[in-house]
């Protein structure tokens, strides 16, 4: 599937909508209170494109629980339309080429197997979960013992 075929499949939100989805998945999951929250994140910095962090919002998960990435595939048939976003960061710190394909504050509505099958469009670090924002899956780039490393907070 190319690009251009994923971004028709699914709904990209921006502007207020976005940033309103953005805001309450750091209420219901984000622990804004650390002090990782208020230097890496809640402070923006100035970069050639736009106001960024710096940190991970999962170094800041209330309630963070390590899982497999085969967990994570295994709820492919329990959920059905999504939410996704990405860290805000700077194309300046991140050094891939091309790795942005969606703004850099968008959030993406889709269905779990549509983000599965199609992880190459996304950044690595990505935040799932669904309108309940009772849960959360959270996959990062980070591996330890050659696993991927995923999170996930409540209830799923």
């Amino acid at each position: 599937m190319s690009l251009n075929e994923f971004k028709n499949m699914i709904t990209v939100l921006t502007g207020n909508e976005a940033y309103n989805i953005r805001n309450m998945y750091i209420e219901s999951f984000i622990d804004s209170g650390k002090e990782h929250y208020k230097k890496y994140i809640q402070t923006l910095r100035n970069y050639s494109d736009g106001m960024c962090y710096t940190g991970y919002l999962w170094d800041c998960l209330k309630n963070p629980i390590a899982i497999d990435f085969s967990y994570l595939e295994s709820r492919v048939i329990n959920l059905n339309e999504i939410f996704v976003f990405w860290d805000i960061h700077s194309k300046e710190r991140i050094l891939i080429q091309d790795y942005w394909k969606f703004g850099k504050d968008n959030v993406l509505k889709l269905t779990f197997n549509e983000l599965l099958h199609n992880l190459e469009f996304i950044p690595e670090d990505v935040y799932i979960f669904d309108n309940s924002f009772k849960w959360t899956l959270i996959l990062t780039h980070e591996y330890i013992d050659d696993k991927k490393w995923c999170l996930k907070s409540g209830e799923i």
